[in-house]
């Protein structure tokens, strides 16, 4: 009888924790990722090696900049956009955080923080035509081109 006993107390509570675990997530929470809405890149030659730098936008208005060079790919800024990247116009790009490397004489890959110092330089415009994003900041004209 005291083994019946156990058995039936095991399979019980394997009954329960099965439950547990098929149940369904009930919550109404959209934790999913942002979906991708346009890609643009560009690639270009550095030190001998090709660099493909690759613009990725999303539907919740972010953005993420990855470059990506003999099979390593590094996030190199995310922030946010305003505009439609989906039609020709204007886009306009924030970045929110950047390579600490970028920012100061260091080899750091951590994305960090844009200082207030030097946020307004890091708003960029952008106009899109067709299958071309041209992005100008302070330094330099920028192409990419759609995936």
């Amino acid at each position: 009888m005291r083994k019946f006993a156990k058995i039936s107390a095991v399979l019980a509570a394997m009954v329960l924790a099965l439950a547990f675990v098929g149940c369904k997530d009930d919550d109404d929470d959209d934790d999913e990722d942002p979906s991708v809405v346009t890609t643009w890149y560009c690639t270009e030659e550095d030190d001998g090696s090709v660099v493909t730098e690759t613009l990725y936008f999303y539907d919740d208005s972010t953005f993420k900049d990855v470059n990506s060079s003999e099979g390593i790919n590094i996030t190199v800024a995310t922030g946010t956009y305003t505009g439609d990247t989906t039609k020709d116009g204007n886009v306009v790009i924030t970045i929110k955080k950047i390579v600490k490397g970028a920012l100061e004489d260091s080899e750091s890959m951590e994305l960090v923080d844009v200082p207030s110092e030097y946020a307004s330089k890091l708003v960029i415009k952008a106009t899109i035509n067709g299958n071309t994003l041209t992005a100008v900041t302070d330094d330099e004209t920028s192409y990419y081109i759609k995936k």
